[in-house]
């Protein structure tokens, strides 16, 4: 079992280094703060305490940004995600998280709201307790990887928590949708369920085994509907996936396609269309061949 001194040794830090770490940790955090908005008005949400609602992302620095680089690659990437993961996960991304439900016709897709903050320093020791850690170890990985009793968003870390808490709620969901035959997926926060049949009468089962694991969904993301789309910000259809007219005209729109970002605008359209041309059957081979 690992034990404390062989944890310093990975991380590369020694125990005075590692007390001043924890002692000093806000000094390690910044905060990039986003406005949400609503998507209809474009007007900035306000919660029912008249607060205008933002999404705070707080990235690491120095040296704890670099002892966390080492907890996601040394240990949590030992820890095998579901199949059904797609978002923080490597050689996995929102293009292949689409594919998957290609040739699918009814699609539920929701967002699990205030994903990252909901996620308490409670729940990530005892993550760390159930994968075998010894308490005195799975309490300093969740200092180093927990910021203000919450999982912040922005660090190296924190995908990959996030995914590993959801675990226990996507594993009944995987149950109850592949029972049906359906097509799960998450893009960490992002829900999306389709089938090639009506599946309506299922989505309010669906929605509170969802709440009864302790997650809550948006409303005003969660969306039933028949054909076309969007999972991940890619269109999906039968027979293809496809960029909307906007990301079109802004590839046509620049002057000089050679700038790196007209370049990673360009490749990113391309790979849209070479995995929307790649039968489902290699794509699927090609992940497990990745896991």
């Amino acid at each position: 079992m690992l034990d404390v001194p062989k944890l310093l040794r990975l991380l590369n830090v020694n125990s005075r280094e590692l007390k001043y770490l924890l002692d000093n940790i806000n000094d390690y955090y910044y905060c990039i703060s986003h406005p949400k908005l609503n998507k209809k008005t474009g007007l900035q949400l306000i919660d029912r305490n008249g607060k205008p609602r933002t999404r705070d992302i707080y990235p690491t620095l120095r040296q704890l940004k670099e002892v966390q680089k080492r907890i996601y690659h040394i240990l949590l990437k030992t820890i095998k995600l579901p199949d059904y993961a797609f978002g923080g996960v490597k050689k996995r991304d929102n293009i292949l998280n689409a594919k998957m439900h290609q040739g699918n016709v009814y699609f539920f897709v929701t967002d699990l709201r205030n994903f990252y903050p909901g996620i308490t320093h409670n729940q990530i020791f005892e993550l760390f307790i159930n994968k075998g850690f010894a308490p005195k170890v799975a309490s300093i990985l969740t200092k180093l990887t927990t910021f203000k009793g919450m999982l912040p968003q922005g660090t190296t870390t924190a995908p990959y928590l996030a995914n590993l808490v959801f675990t226990n709620a996507g594993l009944k969901l995987q149950e109850l949708t592949a029972a049906n035959k359906f097509t799960f997926t998450t893009f960490v926060d992002d829900i999306t369920i389709s089938a090639k049949s009506d599946f309506k009468p299922m989505v309010n089962e669906i929605v509170q085994l969802i709440t009864d694991n302790g997650f809550k969904i948006s409303h005003d993301k969660t969306h039933y509907q028949k054909g076309r789309p969007k999972v991940t910000n890619v269109i999906v259809g039968q027979n293809g996936l496809s960029l909307d007219k906007a990301y079109k005209m802004k590839i046509e729109a620049f002057e000089d396609k050679s700038t790196p970002q007209a370049v990673g605008t360009i490749n990113y359209y391309e790979r849209v269309e070479k995995i929307s041309k790649t039968r489902k059957k290699v794509i699927n081979q090609m992940i497990a061949s990745n896991a």
